[in-house]
């Protein structure tokens, strides 16, 4: 069990290390992106694929309530999957598509090789005209496909569904503490 225990700290931990060195620039730039658009009245939606929802549950309810400081709640939505109709791997879409306008954010979570549900969301919010952060793993590549010049991907280095999880949601708070400090200047 020690070993274990142990094998979970170092692959977090050097995950940590390769990210640092190789991830500060794309997240700055998300953290850049979503200042811009939160200051020009646009919305943020997020979703993920399997374990990757609750990390964008998480997030949105970060940017509805606040991470370190009392403020005001910036305009998020978490993409739901809830749904009763046969088409059900399409509700994703569908959500983006009736809600999403130009300029609106999709961050997308991914923590597995392949989420249809996830893709399709990301056509729609292409569709729409809308830019798009989305954390994935190493081995993502019909992710990575859809993504144009104004996207971003924030690329976790690792393939293991579970460290990709964590590190997601790492990130997230991360990138939520930076939004505060940019337009919360001194609060």
């Amino acid at each position: 069990m020690h070993d274990t225990i142990r094998t979970y700290f170092n692959e977090s931990i050097q995950i940590q290390v390769a990210a640092a060195d190789t991830l500060a620039q794309p997240i700055q730039n998300a953290a850049q992106l979503m200042v811009s658009s939160l200051l020009n009245g646009r919305r943020v939606f997020s979703c993920g694929d399997g374990n990757s929802t609750f990390v964008a549950h998480h997030f949105t309810d970060l940017l509805l309530h606040g991470s370190r400081l009392e403020r005001p709640p910036f305009p998020a939505i978490t993409l739901g999957m809830n749904s009763t109709h046969p088409n059900q791997h399409e509700c994703l879409s569908r959500q983006v598509s009736a809600l999403g306008q130009s300029g609106d954010l999709l961050i997308a979570y991914v923590s597995q090789h392949h989420s249809d549900r996830v893709h399709q969301a990301m056509e729609a919010a292409l569709s729409r005209e809308m830019k798009i952060v989305a954390f994935t793993g190493e081995e993502a590549p019909e992710i990575t496909g859809l993504l144009g010049p104004s996207d971003i991907e924030i690329r976790i280095p690792s393939s293991h569904s579970a460290r990709i999880v964590e590190q997601q949601l790492f990130f997230s708070q991360l990138l939520v503490d930076l939004i505060e400090e940019r337009i919360f200047q001194g609060e």
